[in-house]
């Protein structure tokens, strides 16, 4: 039994998950009434993990059940439970067997977020704001990677994640810096990708070349070109930038899907909506998104808290900023929050807020426009 039980540790670390199965049952089967209640749990937990790797979820549930059985005292055994569940759909249940295991190792944070992600899915609503140099761009593999992670901290560039969290599907809005990373994150959430939407064609939200002076340098930054030609996913952008990011990030046209203004996709249950909001760049544009208890709206590079995306750059228009935030975001209700494309001064803002202080305050256009140099 303990040969048999090592054979299958050593397949599973080759990731030859149907063999690591197979010897954990032999090792249950030869174990008899010989091992000790937690010997047992350990060994059907072991052998659920192999399942649920497999995808076998019927088997992988009914021997984390089996494990819960062994031992209802370890909280590996209703972790695993809880993974099955989880995996099979059922995050009430998947809610309750984290919840006990959280329960059995209180200092343990992975069961508490857990706990979380159960909740969250029954809820059906699936968002993340990611900071570069806090939840990607961290871990350097080598000299390039360290000045590209240095640049995107100092950039304070958000990405955000979108979806449903009963389907486990979500969109990720302007990936760059740090694909792996990202990867990694969503991984790590049991979420899938299934499309990459561009707030604007800034190389800081797509990748790509940087502008000079730094496109010396010889470096291309990760971005929407990785998602679109290495995992095939479709690219949501405005029509307006299209071109620039076919031609600047090498993203091929087939891969490209073009937004007008009021355009719509569904990431499972999850509505987006989007606006376009010229002005930083011709084909810039937010994602709102309608909530029963609160919307939101994915800015971009529109609009800051207190503030709105830069207007001295190539292709930038002061005149069209200002119908973008005075005609088209001062619109929206007032309680929208707001999550902008970097970090200067705050996570979020308000519709309200910036309504009362930034740039949704009333003023004519000719004032705008002074204000801009014109």
């Amino acid at each position: 039994m303990d040969a048999l039980k090592e054979q299958g540790n050593e397949a599973v670390r080759r990731k030859d998950f149907g063999a690591a199965a197979s010897l954990y049952v032999r090792a249950i089967e030869e174990a008899g009434s010989h091992l000790s209640q937690h010997d047992l749990a350990a060994l059907h937990s072991n052998c659920s993990f192999a399942y649920l790797k497999l995808a076998q979820l019927p088997e992988a549930l009914s021997q984390a059940q089996s494990a819960v059985r062994a031992d209802p005292s370890w909280s590996k055994s209703h972790f695993r439970l809880g993974e099955a569940l989880f995996a099979s759909g059922d995050f009430a249940g998947a809610e309750q067997s984290y919840s006990r295991a959280s329960e059995l190792a209180v200092d343990d944070p992975t069961l508490k977020h857990k706990v979380t992600l159960a909740r969250e899915a029954m809820s059906g609503f699936y968002f993340r704001q990611l900071l570069a140099g806090r939840d990607f761009a961290v871990n350097a593999g080598n000299i390039i990677e360290r000045q590209i992670f240095s640049s995107a901290k100092q950039m304070q560039n958000f990405v955000y994640l979108i979806g449903d969290a009963r389907t486990r599907e979500a969109v990720v809005v302007d990936a760059a810096w740090d694909v792996k990373g990202i990867r990694s994150f969503v991984a790590g959430e049991n979420m899938k990708l299934v499309g990459a939407v561009v707030t604007h064609y800034h190389f800081d939200h797509t990748g790509g070349t940087p502008p000079p002076p730094f496109d010396q340098l010889g470096i291309k930054v990760p971005g929407v070109r990785e998602l679109a030609v290495e995992d095939k996913l479709p690219v949501y952008i405005n029509k307006n930038d299209a071109t620039t990011v076919m031609k600047a990030n090498g993203v091929p046209s087939e891969n490209l899907t073009l937004l007008d203004d009021a355009a719509e996709i569904s990431v499972g249950s999850v509505k987006l909506k989007f606006i376009h909001t010229p002005g930083h760049t011709p084909g810039s544009q937010c994602i709102h998104i309608e909530r029963p208890e609160q919307g939101m709206l994915i800015s971009g590079d529109t609009l800051f808290i207190g503030s709105c995306g830069r207007l001295d750059l190539p292709d930038c228009n002061a005149k069209a900023m200002y119908t973008s935030l005075q005609k088209k975001l001062a619109a929206l209700p007032a309680s929208t929050r707001v999550y902008p494309g970097h970090d200067y001064g705050g996570s979020y803002t308000t519709i309200s807020r910036e309504r009362e202080q930034g740039f949704l305050k009333p003023m004519k256009e000719g004032e705008w426009l002074r204000m801009h140099g014109h």
